[in-house]
């Protein structure tokens, strides 16, 4: 009942959106977050693909979709992905011609179904050690210092954003110790079940790490090397804070503004009820 109230409160216009005719989804790049998806996302844009949607893109230009991803999420916390598995993905990603990052490495086996004609680009880190202590860091710059969590009960798009972040980040977490315990197992885990379930279908997958650059990724893809350097971005951990808070701050800015509201109508009312009484 809670629940739905406070999504009675926060309710914002869900995003009206599907594939124009004659387009398709071109890529899946289902790496887990901090794997080379900025760089990926980068060279891909570089390659000619004209929507990359990556998880940047949510706070910063699809705010709105939260309301979609969320319950999505909710479902899948408590282990029901029956309504991923129906879901049309395309009201989420018809707009885009590769999808990546988080939320919807979620639900990477439920796109591989829903769009099975799409590359697949399974980006990782050869050192999962280093790439669980990547995420946990950014996560917790971003998400642990309480700053997103209190501004997003003033804005509505701040408030389905973070709790889309939250839910993404607890079903990689399950269990005692959060993901600083358990986010390990469950990033070999995922990658072990795609791997198995690509293989059993036989889809046809490239294996990437960052490192590996342009070569084996354009002739996965098809396409011709550029006459540049491969992008190398959002190496550390300050750089993926920095870039979540350009992300967030139109959000940041109208919280910031609400608040100072919600200051001056408190104060004034106090103020009136002072004169009031005397």
């Amino acid at each position: 009942m809670a629940q739905h109230l406070k999504d009675f409160v926060y309710r914002i216009p869900p995003p009206e959106r599907s594939r124009p005719p004659g387009t398709n989804m071109q890529v899946l790049a289902l790496g887990l977050p901090r794997s080379g998806t900025d760089s990926l996302r980068t060279a891909l844009l570089t390659l000619g693909y004209n929507r990359v949607w990556h998880g940047f893109e949510l706070p910063l230009t699809r705010a709105n979709d939260c309301v979609l991803w969320v319950p999505l999420l909710r479902s899948a916390a408590e282990h029901d992905r029956s309504p991923a598995r129906i879901y049309d993905w395309d009201i989420l990603l018809g707009d885009c011609d590769v999808v990546m990052d988080m939320p919807p490495c979620i639900f990477a086996e439920e796109l591989l179904d829903f769009y099975p004609d799409a590359k697949v680009v399974l980006n990782r880190r050869s050192d999962m050690v280093v790439w669980h202590k990547s995420l946990n860091e950014a996560a917790e710059a971003v998400l642990g210092s309480g700053v997103f969590w209190f501004l997003s009960w003033f804005d509505a798009q701040m408030r389905w954003w973070y709790e889309s972040a939250v839910l993404s980040l607890g079903i990689m977490s399950k269990g005692p110790g959060g993901f600083k315990q358990n986010g390990l197992k469950w990033g070999i885990d995922y990658y072990e079940r795609l791997e198995t379930k690509m293989q059993n279908e036989g889809r046809e997958y490239l294996d990437w790490d960052v490192k590996d650059g342009w070569t084996p990724l354009c002739k996965f893809l098809g396409k011709e090397i550029p006459d540049e350097e491969f992008p190398w971005t959002n190496k550390s951990g300050d750089e993926f804070k920095a870039k979540a808070d350009r992300a967030g701050e139109k959000m940041v800015r109208r919280s910031m503004m609400r608040i100072a509201a919600t200051v001056v109508v408190v104060a004034g009312s106090i103020a009136w009820f002072a004169y009031a009484r005397n």
